[in-house]
């Protein structure tokens, strides 16, 4: 009997043996924990620090679970060791100790292309994750940087006249961040740094924050030598299996600490911050700065701004990430600010003069809730050096008044309109707040504000998918008089329903059926007034905020090729199962061997 069910039993898995499964079983290369991208753009007097921090990371090199990538232009005069050559070249790092040499493999020679380019920075991440895939990714922007202005100049650039440059600006990034979200297989980039000066700013991190997961920068402007590599690398290569957010803490606290430990190379610094900022929060963080703005640009009793006074002691006094900040005056011409810290001085300057006011205590509040530092903020991590213990690390654009009726000497600081092009000075208020302040003009009606949070930027839906949610808020102190949609640039669509004071959800429904197979762009816009009888609108619209959704296409099967369905594959399973027990009792009761 014995022989007849292990016979049974052999025919069972025989027949399993002859089911053709669809799916591939083939087994799957394990991939390196971390690949860490630097685009290093040393075309420019910052050449003979690039070469330095390229032999910093040699010290580490990569390993079998860490890939340490870097594309590298330099310039021509500043430095001529290492063989003094022009132009752009892509490494993948290797350990060596020599400081002064760099010897790791050269893997491809570009000549002199523009590091301004965000084509040339997205193509570099592609090439990467191309030939050095791995489970996370790092990019590093390496260069000058001048916060909402822009980062990584390039001197040298082809097809622009000697003297000129080019750099990449706000919606540069932003483009290239969205490029670099679909390099990825639409995920997003685990982080994004900037080994640049006053990176640290909102308006920059705003761009950022559908496309990458964790930002690091600084507030203050970065001394010549930069990030201490070999001192970031180490433990990531010891621990390769961190995530994004330990790795940020590294960056920010050995950044600090070469700046600040009493050794060499790098020498102490009087001025450095470093911040790491999850980028996930942002739109919060946005939401309450607009509800901050709009007060602070509202009326007072005689028609100037209601707290022009106690704005300008807490502009004058709060912590200045400018080189060169004198009293009120930014002398560089970048006028960035502590949000924090300024924060924590106005709401003192106002409650002193206005001690009922529990408006402002409870907005200055929240933003300092909602940006952290703290573990579960904005802003996780931050340090500064120890003579500014007031430094948080997050700057905010705050230029002085053109006409400064509040000082003797006047000297202004000129509004730069490239803010206005930012898309945080676009779809949120803090700008319109800097116009108020700026002619000491009160904001009688504020623009409304809009975000969406559901669904997450490039998220994909099926055919079989019922419905795709779309969701979000919108804002306005006074009215909310309606949200439209349109997808595609298509015609505009009023959500029936939606209006209200103050903050209100809203919601909307597309069928996947409607829309073709491929992505589709997804806008909304919110109104503060009706439509006058004619048609026509007198209110005041946000700026249309996007979001992308992806269709799949059904599947179509490859020409000669044949794919058995799951379900039937599992019922001729239970079949033959079932066939193998009942032909084992019937020869069981057949009798004995």
């Amino acid at each position: 009997m014995r022989r007849t069910m292990a016979a049974a039993v052999l025919l069972v898995l025989l027949l399993l043996s002859a089911v053709p499964f669809s799916n591939d079983t083939s087994a799957q290369t394990e991939l390196p924990e971390w690949t860490f991208m630097v685009y290093l753009d040393a075309d420019n007097n910052l050449e003979d620090a690039g070469i330095e921090d390229l032999n910093e990371m040699e010290e580490i090199g990569s390993t079998d679970d860490l890939n340490i990538v870097v594309q590298m232009d330099r310039a021509e005069g500043y430095d001529t060791t290492n063989g003094d050559w022009e132009g752009c070249r892509r490494f993948k790092v290797e350990k060596d100790l020599d400081r002064s040499t760099i010897t790791s493999p050269e893997l491809a020679l570009l000549g002199e292309v523009n590091m301004g380019d965000p084509g040339v920075l997205v193509d570099f991440v592609r090439w990467s994750v191309s030939n050095f895939p791995a489970k996370k990714y790092a990019l590093v922007l390496w260069d000058h940087g001048g916060a909402f202005r822009g980062v990584c100049y390039d001197e040298k650039v082809p097809g622009l006249p000697e003297g000129e440059y080019d750099m990449i600006n706000m919606s540069d990034l932003h483009k290239a961040a969205e490029e670099i979200y679909g390099v990825l297989g639409n995920n997003k980039l685990d982080l994004c740094g900037f080994d640049a000066c006053l990176m640290g700013e909102v308006a920059v991190m705003y761009e950022l924050k559908d496309f990458v997961k964790v930002g690091v920068g600084s507030g203050y402007n970065e001394p010549g030598d930069g990030w201490p590599y070999m001192k970031i690398l180490s433990p990531l290569s010891d621990d390769p299996r961190m995530d994004e957010r330990e790795l940020a803490k590294i960056i920010v606290h050995e950044y600090i600490w070469s700046y600040n430990n009493k050794q060499e190379d790098p020498q102490d610094y009087p001025m450095v911050t470093q911040a790491a900022f999850d980028l996930e929060k942002m739109d919060e963080v946005a939401a309450v700065l607009d509800r901050f703005a709009e007060e602070l640009a509202s009326s007072g009793p005689f028609g100037s701004l209601q707290y022009l006074l106690q704005i300008y002691q807490a502009r004058k006094n709060c912590n200045s990430y400018d080189m060169a900040n004198v009293f009120i005056y930014d002398l560089t011409g970048y006028p960035l600010y502590d949000v924090i810290d300024f924060t924590k001085l106005l709401q003192d300057y106002i409650l002193s003069a206005f001690p009922k006011n529990e408006l402002i205590r409870d907005l200055c509040s929240r933003v300092r809730t909602h940006i952290g530092p703290g573990e579960d903020r904005f802003m996780f991590y931050s340090e500064a050096d120890r003579w500014h213990p007031d430094a948080s690390g997050l700057s905010m654009y705050f230029p002085n008044k053109d006409k400064d009726s509040l000082s003797i000497t006047k000297i202004p600081t000129t509004y730069s309109t490239l803010y206005d092009e930012t898309s945080f000075a676009r779809e949120h208020l803090w700008d319109e707040f800097l116009h108020a302040y700026y002619g000491i003009d009160p904001i009688e009606d504020s623009f409304p504000t809009i975000d969406i949070t559901e669904p997450s930027f490039n998220s994909t839906f099926s055919l079989e998918d019922q419905v795709v949610i779309i969701r979000g808020t919108a804002y306005d102190r006074e009215m909310v008089d309606r949200v439209e949609i349109r997808v595609d640039e298509g015609e505009w669509s009023v959500m029936p329903g939606i209006s209200g004071q103050g903050t209100i959800g809203w919601i909307y429904q597309l069928e996947p059926e409607d829309l073709s197979p491929g992505a589709h762009r997804i806008e909304v816009r919110a109104w503060d007034r009706p439509v006058t009888e004619t048609g026509g609108n007198v209110g005041k619209a946000t700026a249309p905020v996007m979001t992308r959704i992806n269709i799949l296409a059904p599947p179509t099967p490859e020409e000669g090729s044949f794919t058995i369905p799951s379900w039937f594959v599992q019922g001729v399973i239970i079949m033959i199962i079932v066939g193998a027990i009942v032909l084992g009792v019937i020869i069981y009761r057949g009798g004995p061997d």
